[in-house]
């Protein structure tokens, strides 16, 4: 970060001075030159910088308008510009009276500073655990939203996109997965702590997730900053168990105004299709499940896959002013950005403003704020496509729009009227007979007052307020079904609303002593977060169009409503001795309103050392490492999202009817429908951290190695309830415990031959998860839509697959008859022979086992840049390993059954005595006697991958031309061109490795069944074309 143009002024005028004294009293004449110039960056002109003849103590200081003069000794040919944040630079003078230098910031020197919980502190005294990037990192990958930004570029921090289709959310894990519930970290942007809530549900089959972060332009962006141990995160107390990431934007920087533009243009598309079978093919394989469609030998082929992807173009814009006097800055830019997505019936839009600002009154009042006005409109498939689609018969005609037929025909009968018609992808994802828009619309502010009561101690006064308005609409026309059946129109709206209001006042001190060797802080403070969640919902059948108030129409409606507090006092202390021994102590007592009177308030507290060895006098001086640091940590922090708000009240259904008496009289009585629970709590994590940091090599190779290890205790689980008891299935209990741990290490290497920079690094993650506690439970059974495909057990990973094992295939009809029982199925020659597991002599449900987990054991990332003249090339490597996926799209394309389209992979099945072993290619069956299609590793596939996610060659024209051209209006001007998601090197056998989290059938937890991929839409490759024009 730069300091204040103020201090920077003051100390280099005191420079200036002295400079001036020792030559008036200098007896000796010197023949000098005078040289001048102007000292920019990409932004604009840069005051404040200190220019200096090399070797000597003969300076000056850029202007307001960053003009410089120096007067040269004759023998003197170097000048060295240096500036904080910047990149020094030293340049020749080759006899020249004009020099005009472009000055670069200096990612290293601008991450010495990083935000922590309410404040900043230098990155050489960090005695916790913090990841960080910055606005470079940010700017040249073509994302939408910010959590993008992180994917492989910070250990301990693992991506998964739930999905292509854009505008949807993300998940975020920092070290692992702790609970069956809520897994995502705390965000706070600017200082304000965002709430997500999600959840429109306008679309009957689905609930349509939108990520809170979707609004904020990343070209706003300043830094990102990630709390990943507990020593960081305990300040945050009760809502940072899963960790805390902190952005901070943009703000104005003294000067003039320097007006920037950035835009890109992008198109989308698919990186790889799934071969499925032909027409002929298709009828070959119906003929042998029994069903004759010859009849429909030689009509045309239908790709269903190429009607369902399509090439999606992308547009991104951004303008930016920023500038400021001594007493006041101002950063302002809006932004907008329309995508389309991959397939039929996606895209997302967004508007964005944002303005920030700091005004100084006087020497000891500042006060400023940051606020964010946005709208994002997304249009969803209002029926999961995919899947419908490359399961779609070849020869499945195309809808009929209008008239008495149907959508798909019935391909066994050919009727154009009747029951069982095949699927038509078309008919689900066109927009004029159904569709669904869901909107959001933004505000997002926080306003500050800081005053400085005596030097070292500050008081800080803060309000943010989150406003969030959503609007959902699902509509389908009046036209036939797809069955042929009567049509009926359905309209469904909500407009959920969300405030969230958080006040915060602090209290700051800092002072050094003692020749400087002592330095001690300290922070107090209180904060009070306000919540409050309204949402109305309206429902009407036969209606004309999409209006409530048709003629005809049945209209029904529901309110939801939700509210809670969270107070909390704050502190932390720290002490730095010489930057050698450094301490850190962290406290925080929160209270909330979402658990009963008891169990509202508790304590967090950390606490975290550091040692700098190098700085110690026994260690030599003379070798290759410039610093080592070593760091431990302890603390606890909390999560307040366990289960629903007030599930320590009984809710009451007024309509729960009874049958009394002899003569089984129903009557209607209100009856509790949930177990209240008043000793539900939040559940707590201790995590303790160990690590070190490393510089070698005058700081051209740093280093990180951490190793951590998490334990959350009272896990919210929910456990099985006696039918006598009246009450729902089950009830929720703080009994579980989960443990994460692993190692984190991460390096960076910075260099440059000449004219040529260049670094590159890397990170790699270990996570261990291990459930270690259930109380009374001996396991928890989960899955999709009904199905048993998740366990959850004491000694393993949670939600691991389970299922049956196989090995094989029956051969021959000896081989059935020595088989071990199966109580599944009955077995042919062909069939798939499953594991009796427990060596019990029958295959029965208690021979399943585990298959694997969908959570990766490790994941990695890669990171290189180089710049050469103007040239610039940057490139961004990621990957998981030991993580398998539940392709459950599988079942449908290669289970040989149903009226649907397979794949390609049928055709090597077994068909005689040895033509095939493998249990992934059994024989073809009709209705599938043996079972061969239930839940087993034929359908988990490995699941890891390696993925260049961003990669970017750009040109920055050179100065001297852009001066030439454009007569200083146009300080800079680059041009780049980009890829993300280029290419994918993995085993797995669908559309793409990373999909999306799926909802457990059992409580709706999304841990407990995660890692199916039932169809979700693939990441598409984008290709991008950009541009930034700085203006004078």
């Amino acid at each position: 970060m730069k300091k204040p143009l103020s201090k920077c002024f003051a100390y280099n005028l005191f420079v200036l001075v002295f400079l001036g004294v020792m030559f008036l009293g200098s007896a000796q004449t010197y023949a000098q030159t005078t040289v001048a110039g102007k000292v920019s960056d990409d932004a604009g002109v840069l005051p404040g910088v200190n220019v200096i003849v090399e070797g000597t103590t003969i300076g000056s200081v850029t202007d307001f308008d960053g003009n410089y003069s120096i007067s040269v000794p004759e023998n003197e040919n170097v000048l060295v510009f240096s500036y904080i944040g910047y990149t020094k630079q030293s340049v020749s003078i080759d006899g020249r009276t004009q020099i005009d230098v472009t000055m670069s910031e200096d990612a290293q020197g601008l991450s010495e500073v990083v935000v922590v919980g309410y404040g900043t502190q230098r990155k050489a005294d960090l005695t916790g655990s913090i990841g960080s990037i910055g606005a470079a990192d940010i700017v040249s990958k073509p994302i939408t939203s910010p959590d993008q930004a992180l994917a492989g570029t910070i250990s301990g921090v693992n991506i998964t996109n739930r999905s292509g289709d854009p505008g949807s959310p993300i998940s975020v894990n920092i070290r692992g997965v702790g609970t069956p519930g809520v897994n995502d970290p705390l965000w706070v942007i600017d200082g304000v702590p965002i709430v997500q809530t999600t959840n429109i549900t306008v679309n009957t089959s689905s609930t349509t997730d939108s990520n809170p972060l979707a609004g904020l332009n990343a070209n706003d962006i300043e830094s990102i900053d990630v709390l990943k141990d507990a020593a960081s995160t305990a300040i945050y107390g009760a809502r940072a168990a899963n960790g805390v990431i902190i952005v901070t934007t943009k703000r104005g920087k003294r000067g003039d105004a320097r007006v920037t533009y950035d835009g890109y243009s992008s198109f989308a598309s698919i990186r790889n299709t799934i071969d499925v079978l032909d027409v002929d093919q298709y009828i070959d394989v119906q003929g042998q499940l029994g069903t004759d469609l010859s009849q429909f030998r030689g009509q045309p082929y239908v790709d269903w896959q190429d009607l369902m992807f399509k090439s999606g173009f992308v547009q991104n814009h951004n303008v930016s002013v920023s500038g400021g006097s001594e007493k006041a800055t101002y950063f302002i830019s809006g932004g907008y950005l329309d995508q389309e997505g991959i397939e039929r019936a996606q895209g997302f839009a967004r508007y964005s403003f944002k303005a920030n600002s700091d005004i100084q009154v006087g020497d000891r009042l500042k006060f400023g704020e940051s606020i964010l006005i946005s709208q994002t409109d997304r249009q969803v498939q209002s029926e999961p496509g995919i899947f419908a689609g490359f399961n779609s018969a070849s020869n499945a005609p195309y809808y009929q729009p209008y008239g008495d037929g149907p959508l798909g025909y019935n391909l066994i009968n050919q009727e154009t009227v009747g029951e069982g018609s095949a699927t038509n992808y078309l008919y689900n994802t066109d927009d004029r007979f159904t569709t669904t828009n869901i909107q959001t619309r933004k505000v997002l502010a926080n306003f500050y007052g800081e005053l400085n009561i005596i030097e070292g101690l500050k008081a800080r006064t803060s309000l943010g307020v989150d406003y969030n308005v959503g609007v959902g609409d699902y509509f389908t026309s009046a036209l036939p079904a797809l069955n042929g059946g009567a049509g009926s129109s359905l309209l469904v709206s909500e407009r959920p609303i969300e405030l969230t209001l958080t006040t915060a006042a602090t209290l700051q001190y800092d002072k050094t002593f003692g020749d400087g060797d002592h330095n001690v802080g300290a922070l107090f403070g209180f904060e009070q977060t306000k919540f409050r969640y309204d949402k109305q919902r309206l429902q009407g059948r036969d209606l004309f169009n999409e209006n409530f108030a048709a003629t005809g129409s049945t209209v029904a409606g529901a309110n939801e409503a939700d509210l809670w507090t969270l107070q909390g006092w704050l502190g932390r202390l720290t002490y730095n001795y010489k930057g050698k021994y450094l301490v850190t102590g962290n406290m925080r007592r929160d209270a909330t309103s979402r658990f009963a009177p008891g169990n509202r308030e508790q304590v967090f507290p950390s606490v975290s050392v550091g040692w700098r060895l190098t700085d110690e006098n026994f260690f030599p001086k003379e070798t290759a490492f410039d610093d080592i640091k070593f760091r431990a940590g302890w603390g606890q922090s909390g999560n307040q999202f366990t289960g629903l708000n007030f599930a320590y009240l009984s809710a009451i259904d007024n309509n729960v009817r009874y049958v009394i008496g002899d003569d089984q009289v129903t009557v209607v009585a209100p009856a509790p429908t949930t177990f209240a629970n008043a000793d539900l709590k939040w559940e707590t994590s201790t995590q303790f951290d160990i690590g070190v940091d490393l510089s070698m090599f005058e700081g051209k190779l740093t280093g990180t190695f951490d190793y951590y290890n998490k334990t959350t205790d009272d896990v919210l689980i929910g456990f099985p309830l006696p039918f006598v008891s009246g009450f729902f299935l089950s009830a929720d209990a703080n009994i579980g415990q989960i443990k994460n741990s692993g190692i984190e290490f991460s390096f960076t290497y910075a260099d440059a031959i000449g004219d040529f920079n260049y670094s590159f690094g890397g990170n790699v993650t270990t996570v261990k998860n291990e459930v270690t506690d259930l109380g009374p439970i001996p396991s928890i059974i989960s899955g999709i839509g009904g199905a048993s495909t998740h366990r959850t057990i004491v000694g393993e990973s949670l939600g691991h697959f389970y299922g049956f094992k196989t090995d094989g295939l029956y051969q021959n009809d000896a081989e059935v008859a020595a088989a071990v029982p199966d109580v599944n199925g009955t077995p042919s020659p062909g069939d798939i022979r499953f594991v009796d597991v427990n060596n019990d002599g029958v295959v029965d449900a208690n021979d399943r086992t585990i298959l694997g987990s969908p959570f990766p054991g490790f994941f990695y990332g890669f990171v290189a840049n180089a710049e050469y003249k103007g040239w610039d090339f940057s490139m961004n490597l990621r990957g998981v390993g030991d993580r398998e996926i539940y392709n459950s799209a599988r079942i449908g394309l290669e289970g040989m059954t149903g009226q649907g389209n397979f794949s390609t992979q049928i055709l090597d099945r077994w068909t005689a005595e040895g033509t095939t072993n493998s249990s992934a290619n059994p024989r073809l069956a009709i209705n599938d006697p043996n079972g061969n299609n239930r839940f087993s590793d034929r359908w988990v596939e490995n699941a890891a991958y390696l993925r260049i996610q961003n990669i970017t060659i750009g040109y920055t024209l050179p100065q001297e031309k852009l001066k030439g051209w454009t007569n200083d209006f146009i300080t800079n001007m680059r041009f780049y061109l980009g890829a993300q998601n280029l290419a994918t090197f993995t085993k797995y056998s669908g559309y793409d490795p990373e999909v999306g989290r799926a909802q457990s059938f059992q409580k709706g937890d999304f841990t407990l069944a995660t890692g199916q991929d039932g169809g979700a839409s693939p990441l598409p490759r984008i290709i991008q074309l950009g541009w930034t024009v700085n203006f004078n």
